[in-house]
């Protein structure tokens, strides 16, 4: 008869590198790693945008391209498009949000609320910014408004 202490031979298996008698006792989330997290912005495209967080935590993407295309992360939905005027002022209040002063977000994100990341090419430079629900400065504010909006509403097609 087996002792009820020790795991049975036959019961035990390893999970991630742990033994049956072993556990982890580190209580800290892996460093990130910047090339996996980082918000891309394909070929062709202007601004791309990520909304994540909340109570339930979500994370949603949208990509807008030079010719007015709205794609979906995933892409399984049809895209939207935007009309010339609501690109062209999509692009200005890219270029006044001086995406390049507002880098990375260096304050801790609150549980219920939601981090914003903008990648958008202005000239030939792509600039990129970072905020949190309650610290996004003002000259950065409208487009992320105008960006939320866009992702609520290209949800809505299919």
């Amino acid at each position: 008869m087996s002792d009820p202490n020790q795991p049975d031979a036959q019961m035990s298996f390893s999970l991630g590198g742990l033994g049956a008698g072993e556990y982890d006792t580190d209580l800290h989330q892996p460093a990130p790693n910047d090339a996996d997290e980082r918000l891309e912005l394909p070929r062709g495209a202007l601004i791309a945008f990520r909304r994540s967080g909340g109570l339930r935590f979500t994370t949603r993407e949208i990509t807008v391209y030079r010719d007015g295309r709205v794609i979906r992360e995933g892409g399984a939905a049809r895209p939207a498009h935007l009309r010339d005027d609501q690109l062209a002022q999509l692009a200005h209040m890219a270029l006044r949000a001086r995406l390049a002063r507002h880098g990375a977000a260096g304050t801790r994100q609150t549980p219920d609320g939601y981090a914003y990341e903008v990648a958008a090419r202005i000239g030939r430079r792509v600039r990129r910014a970072e905020v949190q629900d309650g610290a996004i400065p003002a000259e950065l504010a409208p487009l992320i408004r105008a960006l939320v909006r866009l992702l609520g509403r290209s949800s809505m097609i299919g």
